[in-house]
Parts: structure tokens; C-alpha cells; sequence
């Protein structure tokens, strides 16, 4: 999570669209307005809420600008646009997220998943070697299933385990699953992390909330306002999600088996230090596209 200072989303009484209910008069009224509004993609925003919202095409966005829009839809891409005007994402007021090859729905119950998180599922990938082999994998902490569904769509002979304290969240991975057509190699069970688990796994993966209490007001109003709190507070030191992981999975684990956790980057070592107190040993740190620490993965040190 990357903390930012945004402009407050102005208060609009009047509204948004004025002149022609043209297609390509609405777009340009909605990126000037995200524009003004210092929304950091406001072109992108206005992209993907036009298009969704009216249901045409990039294409026929830029090929026919004249095309007459109904007012019923134009209402409804107003009550859009102030939505993300007050600061709500766009994955949020479209129900859905791109993560990985997946789109997946997210809810108000769910961590919105995000291109960082997908170092996890990279560095979970080479962990699971060769390819073909059956393997049974472990999500703690799943939210929207984004980590567990995208490695079983890469891994077709992998059965994943998905666990999250939200039972609401839980309905959102089994809907996805089912999207996806990965309900069949995947099931889903309400508990504290690994807790009521069993089995032994060949793969545990987990994005443990690792905020700081103090820092979540300093977060991104997107994820401040509208990420689940339970999803976000890590404790006073931000470690007390990896304490609790850390001390369940050395009994998780297959000989062999690997545990890629999400790290902030500043608590990179912080969190190394949890995980060897434990006895686990570093295998490998990832960075994600920004070039920041994202993904640690560790196994059971043999000593």
C-alpha cells in the first residue's frame, strides 16, 4: 500500500454533463472534470467509465463522437463519475478488477487486488516446478481469490485452498472461482489464517493486511475509505499478521514446500526477522514493476 496526498474531491451541486448528450461531448465533459479533480488517470477513468457505462467500444468512442446518448444512461454515468469523484475506484464502482489473466469480481468486503501483488503470484509460480505435477496449495487470507485462482489457472493440475476470516469475502472467491471455471479444483473455508487447516501443502501463499495502525489515515482515500479494515490493519507494527502466519505454517508445509508472503518493502527485514525467529529461511525476494521489495519466499530451514 503506498501512502498519498490527494486534492479534495471537489463538491459538485450542479451537473456534470451540460450541452450535446453526445458520445464524445460526455467523454471530453468527464476527463476535464477528472482533470480538474487531480484523479491521478483521468483520462483512463473517463475511458473506462464511458465505455462500460454506455456500453460501447473504444473504438466507437473515437470513430463516432456524435452518436446521441439516452438520458437514462447518462444519469447513470453521472452517478458513476461522482462516485469516483468522491474518491471510490473504478474497480469498485464497476464491481470488477483486471488481476493477473483474470477479471474478478471485488466487493465491499474484499481487498481490491492490485498489479503489485501479482510479484506473489510470479514468485509462487516457480516454486511450483515442473508444471504438470499435482500439488495442493494454500491462500490465507484469500479476499477475492486473486492470488489462489490465478496461480491454479497457470498450474492445471494444482488444488488450491482458499481461507479468510470473512465469510462475505468467502462468497466473492467461490464467485469467482466459478467465473473463472476454477470451482472445481478449489474450496473455500471460513478461519483465522491457517488455523482449521489439516492438511499439509506443497505451496502456502498469503497478502496478510501489514499496514501499521497509525499509517492506514495516511492512505490513498481509494484504499482509506473503501478497503475493508480487517484487509488493511497490521497492528502497531504493522508485523502482526506475519507473526500469526508464521508461526502456523512451518506445520502447513510438505517437506520441500515453499510460503511466498506480500511484504511492504520498508518492512522487508522486519519481516525476515519474524519469519527466521520461526525457523524459515529466505529462498527468494521479488520485486514488483516499481523495483520494490513485494514478495519474500521462504521454506522450513533444515537445521
Amino acid at each position: 500500500m503506498q501512502n498519498c496526498s490527494l486534492k479534495p474531491m471537489p463538491d459538485r451541486a450542479e451537473p456534470i454533463f451540460t450541452g450535446e448528450p453526445e458520445l464524445g461531448n460526455l467523454y471530453n465533459t468527464l476527463r476535464r472534470v477528472f482533470r480538474e479533480a487531480e484523479i491521478s488517470t483521468p483520462d483512463l477513468d473517463a475511458r473506462l467509465l464511458v465505455t462500460e457505462t454506455l456500453d460501447v467500444t473504444t473504438t466507437q468512442l473515437i470513430a463516432n463522437p456524435r452518436l446521441t446518448i439516452d438520458a437514462d444512461q447518462i444519469a447513470e454515468l453521472e452517478r458513476r463519475a461522482r462516485e469516483r469523484l468522491a474518491g471510490r475506484s473504478i474497480g469498485r464502482i464497476l464491481g470488477r478488477r483486471a488481476f493477473w489473466s483474470l477479471d474478478l469480481r471485488v466487493s465491499d468486503d474484499t481487498l481490491e487486488p492490485r498489479p503489485e501483488t501479482e510479484t506473489v503470484v510470479e514468485l509462487a509460480l516457480t516454486a511450483l516446478y515442473p508444471p504438470e505435477a499435482p500439488t495442493l496449495i494454500a491462500d490465507l487470507g484469500v479476499g477475492t481469490g486473486a492470488i489462489l485462482l490465478s496461480i491454479l489457472s497457470e498450474r492445471l493440475a494444482a488444488y488450491g485452498v482458499g481461507v479468510d476470516i470473512s465469510y462475505k469475502a468467502l462468497i466473492e472467491a467461490r464467485r469467482n472461482a466459478e467465473r473463472h471455471n476454477l470451482d472445481g479444483r478449489s474450496s473455500f473455508v471460513q478461519a483465522n489464517f491457517g488455523a482449521a487447516l489439516a492438511q499439509t501443502f506443497d505451496l502456502v501463499v498469503s497478502n496478510p493486511p501489514y499496514v501499521t495502525t497509525a499509517d492506514i489515515a495516511t492512505l490513498e482515500p481509494t484504499v482509506r475509505d473503501f478497503d475493508p479494515r480487517l484487509a488493511l490493519d497490521g497492528g502497531v507494527d504493522g508485523l502482526n499478521a506475519y507473526r500469526a502466519v508464521f508461526d502456523q505454517v512451518p506445520t502447513m508445509l510438505r517437506p520441500g514446500g515453499t510460503l511466498v508472503v506480500e511484504i511492504d518493502p520498508a518492512a522487508r527485514d522486519a519481516v525476515i526477522y519474524e519469519a527466521e525467529r520461526r525457523g524459515l529461511e529466505v529462498v527468494a525476494v521479488a520485486d514488483d514493476l516499481n523495483g520494490d521489495a513485494r514478495a519474500v519466499s521462504l521454506r522450513r530451514s533444515m537445521v
